[in-house]
């Protein structure tokens, strides 16, 4: 116990020291284990990899939230009220007065107004979120005012279901600043940012960020000026653990509180363990592989087509992912509007073989495939390629560490991507823009996953942006059931699994929230 608190005392002032053991971790910590090293930007901002949304969840907050429980029930949070005027453009908002920043500041409209033109004026790869309603540096400032203190006016270029900028507005990316606080630390205009990224915080969440060591630990203390309850612990401490059955070692051990990667081999054995309990969750996440049709095979429709015959589905979910994924091989996950249950591939070397041949391709050819060095992906990767292989299709597996891993990807510095999508609010348009809408039919003109693998979804692009636009609740749950057939079919993207989200806890925690989307877990009430 001493040893541990020691550790986390050296976080606020020098690196962490987490090779030592105790008894058990402290009542007034709560330890995660999670992967990490792919972190890098603490900046609400800009963030956008797992970690960093998690850790920014736990010390911002947005002027909309949801309930975990019902994603469908918008409520306010920074935000008490806000009206809509009768042509669907304008949204006027008037702020919560008992919300404070850590410092003690107030929350107010004017800090709303310079975080969300914030967002836009750093063209991070995440603003797309905001972005999307046809924000730009060049706008924004007219578009997203305050009036006063407590009244802040959003207007749209374009009508939009009301529930989707809701939704965005609740994401990571409507992160409130406390904008005295940025604003004095801004150097050349960077808005803060390089005063934010990394050691510093400025938020009006439950804890604020003591210390983060790249690739180690991110050390959150609790906001005692925080103006809802408080949180019930005094830290959070997220751990970099990689590996799955080191993860559970240490929570069998009481090293640490909450293990987020447990493989199915590790829940057979805490299910026989008293000390400890599994906690299941609602999860968006997607497992897929993306193809770059820049490479010459993957340019050939029918190369695409045979590769989704190559891979053991259901295989793979009964052995490697026993109770922790499902197939899912449509762009919209289960219990978002438009889910549907569509699942035309399976695993079959012959018919890929067919598929092969009338494409034109007699041989074998050789792949490279991208793959993080973490569970579930390394798995995956080498059943993936066991299977190709029968059919001549050989990857050559390249297992590299998170923060490569996604500059390869966000660089199409690949052929494969074996990759996860975790949607940034639980509305069907945060997947349809990404993996249906290219550049040129997006307001803000970001790129999508879509144009970062080189295809061109044709019809697809505007008729998923028709979606996102269309009024009628029912109207646009069809459209959606019909762009997702369609892109299951042609598109170079094999949706493979849905998380079924479970993680390992400790039986003293209590309290734990897990979310739909990887930014909804909360800490702040958890108690030991």
């Amino acid at each position: 116990m001493r040893l541990f608190k020691a550790m986390v005392a050296a976080m606020l002032g020098m690196a962490l020291a987490v090779s030592v053991a105790f008894a058990h971790t402290p009542d007034d910590t709560l330890v995660v284990a999670d992967a990490i090293d792919d972190v890098v930007t603490l900046d609400p901002g800009e963030v956008g990899e797992v970690g960093g949304v998690l850790t920014s969840s736990q010390i911002y907050q947005s002027l909309l939230t949801f309930d975990v429980d019902d994603p469908t029930r918008i409520r306010g949070l920074l935000a008490e009220s806000w009206a809509i005027s009768p042509d669907g453009k304008t949204f006027t908002f008037k702020m919560n007065p008992k919300a404070r920043f850590a410092s003690g500041n107030p929350v107010t409209a004017w800090d709303a107004e310079f975080s969300l033109r914030r967002v836009i004026h750093l063209k991070s790869r995440s603003a797309f979120i905001i972005g999307q309603f046809g924000f730009s540096p060049d706008n924004v400032d007219d578009r997203i005012r305050a009036l006063d203190d407590q009244t802040l006016v959003i207007t749209l270029a374009e009508t939009y279901s009301p529930s989707f900028l809701f939704y965005c507005l609740s994401s990571y990316m409507g992160a409130i600043v406390d904008s005295k606080i940025v604003k004095a630390q801004e150097v050349n205009g960077d808005y803060g940012n390089g005063w934010l990224k990394a050691q510093n915080s400025a938020g009006s969440g439950p804890f604020a960020l003591s210390k983060w060591q790249p690739r180690e630990s991110i050390l959150l203390t609790r906001n005692d000026n925080y103006w809802g309850e408080p949180a019930k612990v005094e830290h959070v401490l997220i751990r970099h653990v990689a590996e799955s059955s080191a993860q559970r070692w240490l929570l069998e051990t009481d090293e640490i509180d909450i293990a987020n990667r447990l493989g199915p081999n590790d829940f057979d054995t805490l299910t026989n363990n008293p000390k400890l309990s599994i906690v299941h969750g609602r999860s968006g996440n997607i497992y897929y592989m993306g193809l770059n049709v820049r490479n010459q095979y993957l340019a050939n429709p029918k190369v695409v087509e045979a590769m989704k015959y190559l891979v053991d589905y259901q295989g793979i979910v009964d052995t490697i992912s026993r109770g922790t994924m499902e197939v899912h091989q449509t762009l919209v996950p289960n219990g978002f509007l438009g889910a549907i249950a569509y699942t035309p591939f399976s695993f079959n070397v012959e018919k890929a073989k067919a598929v092969l041949a009338e494409g034109g391709v007699s041989g074998e050819f050789s792949l490279d495939m991208v793959v993080w060095d973490t569970q579930p992906f390394t798995d995956f990767a080498k059943a993936i390629q066991a299977t190709m292989s029968q059919a001549g299709v050989h990857l050559n597996l390249q297992v590299i560490g998170g923060r490569e891993w996604l500059e390869r990807y966000r660089n199409h510095d690949l052929d494969i991507w074996l990759g996860l999508w975790g949607p940034d609010y639980p509305d069907p348009h945060s997947n349809a823009k990404a993996f249906a809408v290219n550049k040129q039919d997006a307001p803000d003109g970001s790129d999508s996953l879509a144009d970062r693998f080189g295809w061109n979804a044709g019809r697809l692009s505007p008729d998923a942006m028709a979606a996102v636009r269309e009024q009628d609740t029912a109207k646009r749950k069809a459209m959606y059931e019909a762009i997702q057939k369609v892109h299951t079919d042609t598109s170079p993207f094999i949706m493979m699994f849905q998380e079924v989200r479970k993680v390992g806890v400790s039986a003293r925690v209590k309290g734990l929230m897990m979310g739909t989307t990887f930014a909804d877990d909360r800490y702040w009430a958890v108690s030991k």
